[in-house]
């Protein structure tokens, strides 16, 4: 299993339980199955992470962690931290944890750990929305 189609299957399972097409849980969400420099925000991307894979049972499979990025606007500054704090929350509809662990099957790959929310702080926009507020959550597919 390739390390794209993880990616893109992560990408969809967050796409479909937060932006469904009858009844979108957050309007205008961009998910990117790649690491996006300057999204429009509210925004989630996808990308290798730190350290990108693991060794589990004994050695014998490897883990795989992707970094899962949610930013949203600065421009009214209450509205996008209440947006990013109900992303951050598993008791809320908007929860990225509760959307991720809504399946164990990615794409062919299942489910490891998933870590965070973490690094909530500003994260540089190289596009013009400016800076965007965001955080971010570690997860494993095993292939």
């Amino acid at each position: 299993m390739s390390v794209a189609v993880m990616m893109d299957a992560l990408a969809d399972q967050i796409q479909d339980e937060l932006c469904g097409t009858a009844n979108p849980v957050i309007t205008d969400l961009q998910v990117e199955n790649r690491l996006h420099p300057n999204p429009t925000p509210p925004a989630i991307d996808i990308y290798p992470g730190t350290p990108f894979t693991e060794a589990i049972g004994f050695g014998h499979t490897r883990q795989f962690w992707f970094t899962v990025r949610a930013r949203v606007s600065m421009a009214d500054n209450e509205a996008g931290q209440d947006l990013l704090l109900s992303m951050m929350d598993n008791a809320t509809n908007e929860s990225v944890e509760a959307a991720i662990r809504s399946t164990n099957t990615y794409g062919g790959a299942r489910l490891g750990d998933v870590e965070g929310p973490t690094e909530f702080g500003v994260f540089a926009d190289s596009g013009g929305e400016g800076n965007l507020l965001g955080c971010t959550w570690r997860v494993a597919l095993i292939p």
